[in-house]
């Protein structure tokens, strides 16, 4: 009988192993041996005892059953015993009996030995990587205080996070241009990734193509993550869902954007973010190393979006070029311009891409040039076109704009088609929702005082006709008499107040 008791608490209090599992792993090495012995292990036995001081399951036995049988018939040396052998270890047996008879593992040769110890370190290392591997899992995704442990020759860091054996990796790419890292410093990482990744160790390693299995870290301090981790951990209404973060954009060591939005009227989410006197986003920056970080208002229309993601620069108007590229023109004051710019195109290149548009900064004065070469290279296009190829815009019928068919469109009664055009791109197609809008707030949509009162008085002329006696179809133009409710030329249908 072997007495164990100082490998298997050893087991358990140095690997962490559950004390079935090592059990476990015992069993399986004494059965392992004994088939490298024997050919088999169909009539191996391991049993656990108590150790002499009395610990539960520290000793153990193995044992080779056999079947008893009359010495004529005996031909198996391995599951088999005659009867006067047997009766020599056992008194009382018979033929047909089962007998256990014990084995001392030492006898065994140092092949299976090996074979077997072989076998026990590698479940030990499957066991203490699965369990590696679920902590380093339950990080992913999550900020943690790691220890610069090793500077490698690639410009790699590997960083102690207390996780036994197993190092993490903190590549170039995830190392901010604006820091730099001493060995044993200690400081936050994000856990961008956790696998079971295949690793080479050393030059032999190399040469042979051997390959060792393990738990693959990578750490960042560069990602985007990073800050978002950072200032959730500052935020406590980013915790309770009260700011909501939108986007982030970030180059990092130079300058992050970050947009954040709410539901509640109550609540400021910039100043919820940056905090008091700017105390919470400092605290970023200053595990940043400095970095500026621009905390900016998100809003679902993109126009209002792009301007405050232009920040710190003051952002007269954003024009629309292509919605469907998605390339607008914020226009600026000319002392703005090279701050919505950026120190190397930085600020305005965190915007697009907080954004998702294609923003082009200019002043009043460049948007202007840029719009009349734009018309130019209109006008020089349709010059190389032939009066068979000019194209001609459909011609839409009322539902199919979205007007009512009891309403009157706006090109019934004798506008011009500059100022039909533009109460068009406003989204104003009928008289009805022309008089449905304040003068203010027509006003607000681009439309001066005259071209208000040139459709007020257009409607005034025509009631004015009808008073009078007579008036005009708005559909087919026929003079009609007052009080017609149907116009006998185009069937239209008429109501008179």
């Amino acid at each position: 009988m072997l007495d164990l008791t100082d490998e298997i608490n050893s087991m358990i209090s140095e690997r962490h192993m559950d004390e079935e599992k090592v059990l476990s792993l015992i069993r399986d090495m004494l059965v392992s041996a004994y088939k490298r012995k024997f050919g088999t292990d169909e009539n191996a036995v391991v049993r656990f005892f108590p150790n002499k001081a009395g610990d539960e399951n520290r000793a153990v036995e193995i044992y080779s059953v056999k079947e008893v049988v009359d010495e004529e018939n005996w031909y198996d040396r391995v599951k088999q015993i005659p009867l006067d052998e047997a009766q020599s270890l056992a008194e009382g047996v018979e033929i047909g009996d089962s007998l256990e008879i014990p084995l001392d593992p030492k006898n065994f040769e140092y092949s299976a030995v090996q074979s077997a110890k072989q076998r026990s370190q590698q479940v030990v290392k499957e066991y203490n990587t699965d369990r590696v591997y679920v902590d380093a899992k339950a990080m992913e995704g999550k900020l943690v205080i790691g220890e610069v442990k090793k500077s490698l020759r690639n410009g790699d860091f590997l960083v102690n996070l207390n996780l036994e054996d197993t190092d993490a990796i903190f590549p170039v790419r995830g190392q901010s241009p604006r820091e730099s890292y001493e060995i044993q410093e200690k400081l936050k990482f994000f856990v961008e990734k956790v696998d079971r990744g295949e690793e080479n160790r050393g030059r032999d390693a190399f040469r042979n193509k051997q390959k060792r299995g393990g738990v693959r870290i990578l750490l960042s301090r560069a990602s985007k993550e990073f800050v978002r981790a950072l200032i959730e951990n500052e935020v406590p209404e980013i915790t309770t869902g009260d700011v909501e973060i939108k986007a982030i954009a970030r180059h990092a060591g130079v300058r992050t954007k970050v947009a954040v939005d709410t539901r509640k009227t109550d609540i400021d989410p910039v100043g919820s973010t940056v905090g008091k006197a700017g105390t919470r986003i400092q605290t970023v920056m200053t595990e940043c190393e400095g970095e500026k970080i621009d905390v900016v208002r998100y809003s679902d229309d993109p126009l209002v979006f792009i301007a405050n993601a232009l920040i710190p620069a003051q952002v007269r108007r954003v024009v629309t070029i292509d919605p469907a590229t998605k390339h607008v023109v914020a226009i600026v004051d000319d002392n703005q311009l090279g701050i919505a710019i950026g120190q190397s195109g930085v600020n305005v290149k965190l915007a697009k891409m907080l954004c998702d548009w294609n923003i082009e900064v200019k002043t009043q004065d460049q948007f202007n040039e840029m719009e009349e070469t734009m018309q130019i290279y209109k006008n020089v296009d349709s010059l190389f076109k032939s009066e068979g190829e000019e194209e001609e815009a459909p011609v839409l019928t009322n539902s199919e704009i979205g007007i009512d068919p009891d309403d009157t469109p706006l090109t019934d009664i004798g506008l011009d088609d500059k100022l039909v055009s533009k109460l068009h791109d406003v989204d104003i197609w009928s008289i009805q929702e022309f008089f449905d809008y304040t003068d203010d707030e027509l006003r607000e949509k681009g439309l001066s005082d005259d071209e208000i009162a040139t459709v007020r008085n257009s409607v005034e002329v025509e009631e004015e006709e009808a008073e009078g006696g007579v008036f005009e179809c708005p559909i087919c133009h026929t003079e009609l008499p007052a009080g017609t409710e149907v116009c006998p030329n185009c069937g239209a249908e008429f109501e008179f107040e």
